[in-house]
């Protein structure tokens, strides 16, 4: 069965799709999630909260919650939005990433700026990683 995610993802690698999708930045003046296009135009933005959000970033429905965790560290959980057909790239605090239409992923700013990501169990996650030349997709796989 082929992988939708996976053809994405390594098209943006191979220069074919530019993977240009919405940026998610945590604001640390506000304390708010940013939602960005690509071109860093300011979409939407939300508190910590959050819950199940729609926001539509250049055709592309993204499924937002954002909060803290038991630590207190800030995160957010993305899914594609419920009219997308195909997967989703974005930006996650400053990782893309490609979701199959089933998956979602957690990402977790840490205290000193370090960023976890998890994948969940069902569907795909690829990170890009690396620049020009040398960019890869990643698998994250579920934990």
């Amino acid at each position: 069965m082929p992988d939708p995610a996976g053809q994405e993802a390594a098209g943006i690698v191979a220069g074919l799709h530019n993977g240009t999708g919405g940026r998610l930045v945590y604001n640390e003046k506000t304390e708010r999630l940013e939602v960005r296009d690509g071109l860093g135009s300011l979409i939407d933005e939300m508190a910590a909260g959050t819950a199940g959000k729609v926001v539509d970033v250049s055709g592309q429905e993204y499924r937002l919650s954002f909060g803290k965790d038991e630590m207190g560290r800030r995160s957010v959980l993305v899914r594609a939005g419920p009219g997308m057909q195909k997967p989703i790239t974005l930006e996650v605090f400053g990782r893309s990433a490609v979701l199959s239409i089933e998956a979602s992923l957690l990402a977790t700013l840490d205290i000193n700026e370090e960023v976890f990501y998890e994948s969940s169990i069902c569907g795909e996650v690829y990170m890009i990683c690396g620049q020009g030349a040398t960019r890869e997709a990643v698998k994250l796989k579920a934990r």
